[in-house]
C-alpha cells in the first residue's frame, strides 16, 4: 500500500491523496532491476492505476516497494523521464510526475520510422477502410450531438473555402480532419492516434499530387453524403460509404500521380 499524490490545477498546490488498496508495484528481480522497475509503471499506466499528473512516491519510498536502492530507482526514473513517461519537477512540490503524452510528437515519430518501412498508399487505405468503416458501422446516436454535426458543418464549408483560395495543402488537412472528427466520435484515443498516424502518412502522397476540380468536387460530394447519413442516423450506409470514398480517392490519387511522375515522363 502506497499514496499517490496528484496535483490539482484548479487550487494552488493543493494535493489529491488516495489510499491505492491493493500495491500495484511489486518487488523487481536482481537482474537489471531499473528495466523493472519501469515496466511496472508502464503497466500501471495502462492498466489506469497511474493517470496523468499522479505523482510517484519518493525515492526512498519506491526503493522500499520495490527493494532496491536509490541508485536504481533514480536509474528508472531517468530511463522514464528520457521516454517521455515521467516528468521531475524540482521545488517543496519537487517529484516524479506522470507526464501527458504529446500525441502529435508520438505521430511524427512513428510516422518516421513507418516511412522508411515501405508503406504503400494502398496499405493506408486499407487500413483507414478498416479503422473508418468499422468504427462507424458500430457508431450509436447518443454518441453524436448537433455540436458534432456543427463541427462537421463547419469542416465542409472551411475546405470549400481553401479550395476557391487555392490552398490547396489545407483543403487536404481539411479533408482528412473531417474523418479524425468522426473516428474521435468513439471516445477511444487510441483509435484517434491510429488514425492521425494512417492520415499523416497519407498526406505525404496527397501533397504531392496535383488535385483537379473533378476530383475535389468527387470528394466533397462524399463528405456530404457520409454527413447526411450520420444526421439521418444511417450508419451501415455511411460506414459503405465512407469505405467507398477511400478506396475511390486512392484509386485516383494513384493514377493522377502516374501521369505526374517525373521519374516515369523521363522513361517514357
Amino acid at each position: 500500500m502506497f499514496l499517490v499524490y496528484k496535483y490539482n490545477r484548479y487550487t494552488d498546490y493543493e494535493f489529491r491523496v488516495s489510499v491505492v488498496t491493493m500495491a500495484i508495484f511489486k518487488s523487481v528481480k536482481r537482474n537489471r532491476m531499473y528495466e523493472n522497475i519501469v515496466t511496472q509503471v508502464q503497466e500501471a499506466i495502462l492498466r489506469n492505476d497511474l493517470k496523468c499528473g499522479d505523482k510517484l512516491p519518493s525515492e526512498k519510498e519506491l526503493g522500499s516497494i520495490f527493494g532496491v536502492s536509490r541508485t536504481t530507482v533514480r536509474e528508472a526514473i531517468r530511463s522514464l523521464q528520457q521516454m517521455g513517461v515521467v516528468e521531475v519537477r524540482q521545488g517543496n512540490l519537487g517529484g516524479a510526475y506522470i507526464k501527458e503524452i504529446d500525441i502529435d510528437t508520438a505521430i511524427e515519430q512513428m510516422g518516421n520510422i513507418l516511412t522508411m518501412t515501405n508503406v504503400t498508399l494502398q496499405q493506408l487505405a486499407e487500413a483507414r477502410a478498416i479503422l473508418e468503416g468499422s468504427l462507424i458501422a458500430r457508431l450509436k446516436s447518443s454518441q453524436i450531438d448537433n455540436e458534432n454535426f456543427d463541427q462537421l458543418d463547419r469542416n465542409v464549408a472551411m475546405a470549400e473555402a481553401y479550395y476557391m483560395n487555392n490552398n490547396n495543402e489545407e483543403r487536404l488537412r481539411t479533408n482528412f480532419m473531417f474523418h479524425t472528427i468522426i473516428v474521435g466520435l468513439s471516445g477511444n484515443s487510441i483509435l484517434t492516434m491510429m488514425h492521425k498516424l494512417i492520415a499523416s502518412l497519407s498526406m505525404n502522397f496527397y501533397t504531392n499530387v496535383e488535385s483537379s476540380r473533378e476530383m475535389y468536387v468527387t470528394s466533397m460530394n462524399y463528405h456530404k453524403s457520409i454527413l447526411q447519413l450520420l444526421k439521418d442516423g444511417n450508419f451501415v450506409k455511411a460506414s459503405e460509404v465512407c469505405v467507398k470514398h477511400i478506396y475511390d480517392t486512392t484509386a485516383s490519387i494513384i493514377e493522377k500521380s502516374k501521369h505526374q511522375s517525373i521519374l516515369r515522363r523521363s522513361q517514357s
